[in-house]
């Protein structure tokens, strides 16, 4: 519901969601934060979409994929980043593909 939310312009209410379900005691998947790191993307909230990216690993176990990263690096790269996106590239734990370049 969130990604489909996200992709159809409703990032406010996508973040919205995700916080709803957090209070609801309902664990984010992989699915659920590529979603609310599209949706920080898209509202231009570069904070909190690296709040959310550090708070998969540490508070809910998941390890960032490949995908993931190149929501990281499409969400500081939008926002004119473009250093802190090849950063991102450049010490990412596993090898970029098409998804991060």
């Amino acid at each position: 519901m969130i990604v489909s939310l996200v992709i159809n312009g409703h990032g406010e209410q996508a973040l919205a969601m995700f916080s709803n379900m957090i209070e609801a005691s309902v664990t984010p998947d992989e699915i659920t934060y590529i979603g609310i790191l599209g949706a920080c993307t898209h509202a231009g909230m570069v904070d909190k979409g690296i709040s959310f990216f550090t708070s998969m690993t540490i508070q809910h176990g998941i390890k960032p994929n490949v995908t993931d990263y190149g929501c990281m690096v499409d969400l500081v790269g939008r926002a004119g980043h473009l250093e802190e996106a090849l950063e991102v590239i450049l010490n990412m734990p596993i090898k970029p593909n098409s998804v991060c370049l």
